[in-house]
């Protein structure tokens, strides 16, 4: 293939993957063969919506050696092995989607394929490994096994997809969402004996499990809004925008933002999430746990849910996270930009679809801390920085 035409390739599959939902900011990585030396990879720590063609990195399919300035993703090795396994394969797509994920931090070695013909008749998951370490390659490479198959889910971090070119390789990642989310529901139908799936009743399943009590379908959430600062004090969005200085008599419900936002100045914009199961996790009084990696990089370790929804115990649950559970009021999410906000947003609303699925499926490990510490420390050292560089940039 033409180098200029498998850059924009790989261009063109980072915006769509962001567009799909299947990966968010610089989260998964793109590559596309060349030829039987050489393919084209997305760089590290780089914004699928404004990369251009001049920034992919051409690797080596031998070592996955490049040239240039430019760093290549830290998976550049994962995809050189794939190339080198299947010389008939052309593309490949590391994704974050939503129900491999959650298949992903089940302590399982594989799941069935179904009907579905690019998955063969398993799809195997990948034991856990660091991202971007030689020992998350080498379990990947033992699961290299079935030609048929063009999917492979890796514990904890997401799925790896391939093809044998653009279009096999997205309907592989479509396939693989669609199996993993047939096998979740057939075992929600198992469990709960519901006649088909409803979304509210499956959430609400999990507080039965971890409370031994029946859920209140029709549970009104407390309001806890959400609001960004102004230079002297923020701006509560509700209903409607109500502006505060930091000084002026408050309802409750603002207090919260003020104490929040004079005990953090890295935080400018707070925001209330009830949806994907936080409400019902905070309803069930129990923490987000550490199941996913991309969770663990953003938020460091669990989220914990308050004693209450008092400020002095948000703030005393708070710490120094980017993200909490509040009784009966799902999840308050912070962070210092609007793109940092919808990052933490998007990891605890996949930690809390992780968080129920593995619970029905008889639970998952949860990632171990200093993995968590490790993971966050190099992810708001580097690749947070490099997203917002890059926005700005651009």
């Amino acid at each position: 293939m033409d180098v200029n035409m498998a850059k924009q390739l790989v261009v063109r599959a980072g915006k769509e993957l962001v567009k799909s939902g299947l990966i968010a900011r610089t989260w998964g990585n793109v590559s596309c063969r060349i030829d039987d030396k050489t393919f084209a990879v997305t760089p590290s720590g780089r914004s699928y919506e404004t990369l251009q063609p001049e920034e992919i990195v051409i690797c080596r399919v031998e070592d996955a050696a490049y040239e240039g300035e430019i760093k290549p993703s830290s998976e550049k090795g994962i995809h050189a092995l794939v190339y080198r396994t299947y010389p008939d394969i052309h593309f490949v797509i590391h994704t974050h989607q939503p129900m491999a994920s959650v298949i992903s931090a089940a302590e399982m070695d594989s799941i069935p394929a179904g009907d579905y013909p690019l998955l063969g008749t398993k799809v195997p998951i990948a034991v856990y490994g660091l991202p971007g370490t030689k020992k998350l390659k080498s379990n990947i490479g033992k699961s290299l096994t079935d030609k048929r198959n063009h999917a492979i889910i890796m514990a904890h971090h997401g799925a790896l997809c391939f093809g044998k070119d653009y279009e096999e390789t997205f309907a592989a990642a479509q396939q693989l969402e669609e199996a993993c989310r047939d096998y979740l529901l057939k075992m929600y139908i198992n469990s709960s004996k519901a006649v088909e799936y409803d979304e509210k009743a499956y959430y609400n399943h999990y507080i039965t499990r971890i409370t031994g009590q029946k859920s209140n379908h029709s549970f009104k959430p407390i309001s806890l809004y959400s609001s960004r600062r102004t230079p002297e004090g923020f701006i509560l969005q509700g209903e409607t925008e109500v502006k505060y200085n930091f000084n002026d008599t408050m309802p409750p419900e603002a207090v919260i933002h003020r104490v929040i936002y004079l005990k953090r100045k890295d935080v400018n914009y707070i925001c209330q999430d009830i949806r994907y199961g936080l409400l019902e996790i905070s309803i069930a009084n129990t923490a987000l746990r550490p199941l996913l990696d991309d969770f663990a990089q953003i938020v460091g370790g669990s989220a914990e849910c308050a004693k209450s929804a008092a400020s002095a115990d948000i703030i005393k649950a708070l710490r120094q996270k980017q993200g909490i559970l509040v009784p009966g009021g799902g999840a308050l999410c912070m962070a210092a930009t609007e793109s940092d906000l919808h990052a933490v947003q998007l990891v605890m609303e996949k930690a809390a679809l992780a968080q129920i699925g593995t619970n029905l499926l008889g639970g998952g490990r949860n990632i171990s801390f200093l993995d968590c510490q490790l993971m966050h420390i190099v992810y708001t050292r580097s690749y947070a920085k490099k997203a917002n560089q890059a926005s700005v940039s651009h």
